[in-house]
C-alpha cells in the first residue's frame, strides 16, 4: 500500500524530532570555573630571628650533635595550613605542613640554615620570604652565608637591593635574578654590589627576585621573594 505524500512528510518530521531530542539529551556541559578564588596571603616568619645565631632552642638528650630549634610565624589571612621548608645550602633537610603557627624541628648543631613558609588553602598557595639562622654549636669547617635579606621598592622605577651576612665574616658575592613570569629582567653572576640598577616595571605585575649568597669556600644560601608592583 503506497503512502500518501502527507504520510511521508509526517514520518520525516517525526524522525527529525526524535534525532533532535536524542542529541539534546546528552550530558549537561560543566559550569564555568569560578572566578572568585581567594588564595591565602603571605605569612611572616618571626622565630628564629633572621640573619642571626639561633637563641631559642632546646638541648637533645643523649645527642650532643643535635638541637631542637623553635620556629614561629604569623597567621596569614585566608590560610588553612602552612608548609615549612628548611634548607642547608640548596639541600632540603625538612618539609612538613602544619595547621598551627609554631613547631620544633631537630637539626644539626653549628650549621647555617635557610627556611621559608608557604600559606595554603583550597584556592591556592602563596610562598613567603626566605629567612636564615645559625644553629648553636661549633661548626665543622666553614659556616655557609646567611640568606640575603631582599628589599624591593617602587617609585618611578623598581629598585632591588639586599643585605648579605656571614657568621665567619667572609667576603660574599651574589648571583641575582629578577623575573616577570619567565621573562628575565635582570641577571648578575658573581656580583659584588648589594643593589641593581633601577628597573622599569608594569603596574600590577608580579616579580620574582632570587639572590644566591656565596662565600669563597663554595658555600651558598638562596633567598627568594615575590612582590607585586603598585597600580
Amino acid at each position: 500500500m503506497m503512502r500518501t505524500k502527507f504520510e511521508i512528510i509526517t514520518t520525516i518530521l517525526m524522525v527529525f524530532l526524535f534525532l533532535s531530542c536524542s542529541s539534546s539529551g546528552g550530558e549537561t556541559p560543566p559550569p564555568p570555573p569560578s572566578e572568585n578564588l581567594t588564595p591565602p596571603e603571605k605569612t611572616i616568619g618571626t622565630v628564629p630571628e633572621n640573619g642571626e645565631p639561633c637563641a631559642d632552642y632546646t638541648e637533645v638528650i643523649n645527642d650532643d650533635s643535635k638541637v631542637l630549634i623553635y620556629f614561629k610565624w604569623s597567621a596569614a589571612q585566608n590560610a588553612e595550613n602552612y608548609n615549612l621548608v628548611i634548607l642547608e645550602g640548596s639541600n632540603e633537610v625538612f618539609s612538613s605542613t602544619f595547621n598551627v603557627l609554631e613547631t620544633e624541628v631537630q637539626l644539626d648543631r653549628g650549621k647555617t640554615y635557610s627556611w621559608f613558609l608557604t600559606s595554603i588553602n583550597e584556592d591556592g598557595e602563596t610562598k613567603g620570604d626566605t629567612y636564615s639562622f645559625t644553629s648553636p654549636g661549633t661548626p665543622v669547617g666553614n659556616f655557609a652565608p646567611y640568606s640575603a635579606e631582599i628589599t624591593v621598592t617602587f617609585n618611578t622605577q623598581m629598585q632591588v637591593s639586599w643585605m648579605g651576612n656571614d657568621e665567619d665574616g667572609d667576603i660574599l658575592t651574589y648571583d641575582v635574578t629578577v623575573k616577570n613570569n619567565d621573562l628575565v629582567l635582570a641577571e648578575e653572576v658573581g656580583f659584588g654590589d648589594t643593589s641593581l640598577n633601577p628597573l622599569d616595571f608594569e603596574p600590577g605585575a608580579i616579580y620574582d627576585v632570587e639572590v644566591i649568597s656565596k662565600d669563597p669556600y663554595e658555600s651558598a644560601s638562596v633567598s627568594k621573594t615575590t612582590v607585586t608592583a603598585p597600580n
